[in-house]
């Protein structure tokens, strides 16, 4: 097996190859690079244009396809350039628990060269002011729960600089100046196209926060150009085992399923569950965003309830699932 694993490999990353490999400077530092790579996460996005008729996100029991949430990235693109002023280089923040529309401003953030600033759902009051302080976004959208944690400290995060905020799936009341996400994103009104925007490969796509062990959390920044060659590893990983295992198995060699079928659900489209939070990459780079990639459906849960997680495997059909190993002995 290992054989036809390492003649794949060679396959392609060879200069014909799916994977060819050339190296750049990065920032006036040698690196390798596959050559095909998209040059950045809206690039990426790009391409799912394809997959426009298969069913994207999947919340409890709310479904989008890959034309729906597009519609959607597009009038939230054009929200926040158009409406809001957001520029090339700005930040907006993302502070909610794994809802859909998590999923839909991440892109639309990306799309129009902002970064991303993946607020941690758990901060409180204090802690979340601190990120925003530390991380001067445009625009702050938010959820119910993080929005009363935020009030009580909004008029002194304005004082310092203007940020507009979006409601999501909320009720409560708001300043007058916010606005709710239902009323403003309109996916059967949104243009036909994202806004025009030059973004460079080596710009901020999103701001993580570190847990904040020793001291105050920290910003990492993940470029365009980082994110996308993750993706890429991740798939290119999938993509040579898959290939490897139908040559040995065309040799006579190998399991009894192939790989190829356990990496596609139903209807051969990979199903991938988010039990961990889109805040951190583990969820967000290495589920969400190769997913995306390959057309793959996700999953979504409001929290993590093993007996729910395990349903959801069984009706969706989950191919790819990744937690901490609590999770796993839970189930």
């Amino acid at each position: 097996m290992i054989d036809h694993y390492l003649s794949t490999w060679d396959e392609v990353v060879s200069p014909d190859g799916q994977f060819a490999m050339d190296e750049i400077l990065v920032r006036g530092n040698p690196m390798r690079v596959f050559r095909n790579a998209p040059p950045t996460m809206r690039s990426l996005w790009e391409l799912t244009a394809g997959y426009a008729d298969r069913d994207y996100l999947v919340y409890e029991d709310e479904r989008l396809t890959y034309a729906e949430a597009a519609a959607q990235v597009r009038a939230l693109a054009h929200l926040l350039v158009d409406v809001h002023g957001v520029n090339r280089g700005d930040r907006v923040a993302i502070a909610m628990r794994n809802y859909s529309e998590w999923v839909i401003s991440y892109w639309a953030i990306v799309s129009i060269g902002a970064a991303v600033v993946g607020m941690n759902a758990w901060w409180t009051t204090e802690e979340m002011q601190y990120g925003l302080s530390d991380s001067r976004p445009r625009v702050l959208i938010a959820d119910d729960e993080r929005l009363e944690r935020v009030m009580p400290v909004l008029a002194d995060l304005r004082a310092d600089a203007p940020m507009h905020v979006i409601a999501v799936r909320t009720d409560r009341a708001l300043p007058n100046d916010a606005s709710r996400w239902a009323d403003v994103i309109d996916p059967v009104g949104a243009p036909d196209a994202l806004p025009v925007v030059d973004i460079d490969p080596d710009d901020d796509a999103c701001i993580f926060y570190t847990s904040g062990t020793t001291g105050f959390p920290k910003g990492a920044q993940l470029t365009h150009r980082g994110s996308v060659h993750n993706v890429m590893n991740l798939v290119f990983m999938g993509l040579t085992a898959a290939a490897a295992d139908a040559k040995a198995r065309a040799a006579g060699i190998g399991g009894d399923k192939p790989v190829s079928d356990q990496v596609a659900g139903g209807g051969g489209q990979s199903v991938y569950m988010a039990p961990t939070p889109l805040f951190h990459v583990t969820a967000n780079n290495c589920l969400m965003q190769p997913c995306t990639l390959v057309g793959g459906r996700l999953v979504l849960t409001y929290k993590w309830d093993p007996g729910r997680a395990l349903e959801l495997i069984e009706r969706e059909r989950v191919t790819t699932f990744s937690g901490v190993p609590t999770m796993s002995r839970e189930m």
